[in-house]
């Protein structure tokens, strides 16, 4: 399928869908997303995808970065999950949205394109935010039962299982090491180093080193 076609499919979705080149530079960007962000197709295409929505996790980590976590599963040709940012508006607010991910292999032009569908979640957000809330202030009349309560939430997310190995990668990540300080310190190579990283992020669900750190920290895994 040409490009153009893509896009014309992706022109008459509900969702709001931009495309974005294996070096993460966007190539498409729907009216529905302009609608959605506030941004002109003027304004995004040929941006980097990370400079434009400027993703951040619950916690105010970034996501999105130049090292992009979603652009190398496409280019491994492994499943992405979806998965919620806090994206960057054109007035400079935050809206939480969701986001699919679909691998397009196209006849012309760079290939693979990373189709990204966006549906806006700040209401879901909201109500997931009082629900919190309210546990939090459950905690306060009755102690350690609405810890409990909070730890077997759904709102919490299931928990994170890594090797001995993993952890160590992860406890250098966390005193700022670099791919090549940690090849050297553990004495294996920068390949099995990024093929390690590549696989705590995906069970960390996180998309950046820096959320992976955050994360693990948050839930006492380093």
């Amino acid at each position: 399928m040409e490009p153009r076609e893509l896009f014309a499919l992706f022109d008459q979705a509900g969702d709001a869908a931009f495309a974005v080149e294996p070096h993460g530079r966007i190539c498409y960007w729907s009216r529905n997303a302009e609608r959605l962000l506030g941004l002109s197709q003027e304004q995004a295409l040929s941006k980097n995808c990370a400079d434009i929505l400027a993703g951040r996790d619950g916690a105010g980590c970034a996501i999105c970065s130049s090292d992009c976590h979603v652009l190398e599963l496409a280019r491994k040709h492994e499943t992405i999950a979806a998965y919620d940012l806090r994206a960057l508006t054109a007035s400079g607010e935050r809206k939480w949205i969701n986001i699919s991910v679909i691998v397009a292999h196209v006849k012309s032009g760079p290939s693979p394109l990373t189709v990204h569908l966006m549906r806006d979640i700040q209401e879901r957000k909201n109500i997931e935010n009082i629900a919190r809330e309210i546990m939090v202030r459950v905690g306060d009349l009755t102690g350690r039962q609405a810890d409990e309560v909070l730890r077997r939430g759904p709102l919490r997310s299931p928990p994170v299982v890594l090797t001995p190995r993993e952890l160590a990668i992860l406890r250098s990540l966390s005193l700022g090491q670099n791919t090549k300080d940690i090849s050297t310190d553990l004495r294996i190579s920068t390949a099995t180093v990024r093929n390690h990283i590549q696989r705590i992020l995906k069970k960390l669900q996180c998309h950046t080193r820096l959320a992976a750190v955050m994360r693990a920290a948050r839930e006492g895994l380093i």
